[in-house]
């Protein structure tokens, strides 16, 4: 699968100092709208337009003239914030208006500032970093990180197509509603909120030294432009994609890391020997700079994009495998597996707090599948029972649709507050989600009956009535999924098979 360009974009840590002369930053939640990180916390921002490009900035740099004019037009579009040394020429009331007009296609931001004298100035913009999206996210963008204080006292004031519930907070505080579970995060907003913090609580905070801050937010490699590794998801939760031979969409398995000073290694899942080097890396620099041990691994099931590297890491770190019964009678006389977990089992790992991983046994998509539930942080690491990117194949004999709508269910009893799943981003509002997983099968299963009742009898003819929206290559796939369906009518007595492959409903 070809890696897309990551598109250029801009977005911008509007700052200030409030009546305690504490500094605080801007953020706001992304609206469950957004197909992209809904329900994330970020930073007013966005795509770099052609109309950029032909806006005068004073003092940018000339690679960055189009990014720093992107930055301030997008502050302007999302928070009616008007970062220019001009800003007091326009009243608020006028500032809203011209950003009404603008969203409504009726003015451009070009025309806007040209209309009232004014000029845009890169000096008021402190340079933040530049984070590239990973080859494997769903859409990737080359994303150039601002910090500004905000000219005079103009108030933030969201235009919620993308952006809702904007607030203002301190580094500390905002550090604090991650720790405590509160909000998610991106790996370069986590990053930015604990420099402005750090920044803040110095002495260089209580001078103004900007030049100071850039620093301590270039201070990581992947603020300088390297694709992020690893994503500190909750603390002591740690995804790190690794590149597999898995179905697309999705062209990365997320193996993931819990504990600090012990931990799990959960799905170590590549085959390829370069990225397996890449997490002997990251786990090396773990022993070496925490002191943290890797205790066991893991496995959710048994598929190949899942466990290809489990033979690699079992014999570069020395520890024990841990599956469910099933999983291991699947993968007898490929890969050891020492120790079987079980349906309620809990996986105690030390630390302040520690952490705690109930086991959930969760079959449908394989026989042998397993959840985890981390207590402590409420997160909940499903595999391929849930995913965020691509949607689960059900795939007989070992798929069972059945079973997979049972142990949704199941997993709909965990008060979870992110899923993470075995590929793609993690997922906020789990309740939402499992909710859309079983109402999105129930529907396709309702439109198997409409097809069987119209004559229909094989898969192929249900698949081109059920799938006539799908592209033919995919169809193999799609005629997997409604013989799980059927086999579930089946079960159910709702169905049943006929000679010759046939099916009718009873």
């Amino acid at each position: 699968m070809t890696v897309a360009t990551p598109k250029e974009a801009a977005c911008v840590v509007l700052m200030r100092q409030n009546h305690q002369h504490e500094w605080e930053f801007f953020w706001a939640r992304r609206s469950d709208k957004m197909p992209f990180m809904s329900g994330y916390h970020a930073f007013p921002g966005g795509r770099m337009d052609e109309e950029d490009l032909e806006i005068q900035v004073e003092n940018a740099l000339e690679n960055q003239s189009g990014l720093c004019a992107c930055v301030i037009r997008e502050a302007f579009e999302e928070a009616a914030v008007l970062l220019s040394p001009d800003a007091g020429k326009v009243p608020a009331a006028e500032r809203l208006a011209a950003r009404a007009a603008m969203m409504r296609r009726e003015l451009t931001f070009a025309e806007f500032i040209q209309r009232h004298g004014i000029r845009l100035d890169a000096n008021l913009l402190v340079p933040g970093g530049r984070w590239v999206t990973p080859p494997y996210a769903a859409r990737r963008f080359d994303t150039y990180f601002y910090v500004a204080e905000i000219p005079g006292d103009q108030e933030p004031e969201l235009w919620t197509d993308e952006l809702e519930q904007g607030t203002w907070t301190t580094g500390q505080a905002a550090v604090k509603s991650w720790e405590a579970i509160d909000v998610i995060l991106a790996p370069p907003t986590l990053h930015v909120i604990r420099g402005v913090r750090d920044w803040a609580g110095s002495d260089a905070g209580n001078n103004r030294n900007w030049e100071k801050l850039t620093a301590i937010l270039l201070d990581a490699p992947s603020a300088n432009g390297k694709p992020v590794e690893s994503i500190e998801i909750r603390s002591g939760v740690v995804g790190f994609p690794v590149k597999t031979p898995t179905l697309p969409p999705a062209t990365h398995t997320n193996c993931y890391l819990v504990g600090e000073q012990e931990l799990v290694v959960i799905d170590p899942a590549s085959p390829y020997e370069e990225e397996q080097l890449r997490l002997d890396e990251h786990l090396d620099w773990l022993q070496r700079n925490r002191g943290v041990r890797v205790r066991e691994i893991l496995l959710t099931h048994h598929h190949p994009d899942h466990v290809a590297g489990v033979a690699h890491a079992q014999k570069k770190w020395g520890v024990p495998v841990a599956a469910h019964p099933e999983t291991a009678r699947l993968l007898a006389g490929k890969i050891t597996v020492d120790r079987h977990v079980l349906d309620g089992d809990v996986i105690e790992l030390p630390g302040d707090p520690g952490w705690r991983l109930h086991c959930i046994f969760t079959p449908g998509h394989a026989p042998g599948h397993l959840c985890f539930y981390e207590e402590g942080t409420r997160a909940l690491i499903t595999g391929d029972m849930i995913v965020g990117l691509g949607s689960v194949l059900i795939n007989p004999p070992e798929g069972n649709m059945r079973e997979y709508l049972d142990s949704l269910r199941k997993l709909a009893g965990f008060e979870s507050v992110a899923i993470l799943g075995g590929h793609g981003q993690a997922l906020t509002h789990p309740q939402k989600h499992i909710a859309a997983y079983i109402k999105h099968r129930l529907e396709r299963e309702a439109n198997i009956i409409k097809a069987l009742e119209t004559g229909a009898r094989t898969v192929p003819e249900i698949v081109k009535i059920v799938y006539a929206d799908t592209p033919p290559a995919a169809h193999p796939l799609a005629e997997r999924s409604v013989l799980a369906h059927l086999e579930k009518l089946g079960a159910e007595n709702r169905a049943q098979q006929l000679p010759g492959n046939e099916w009718q409903l009873v």
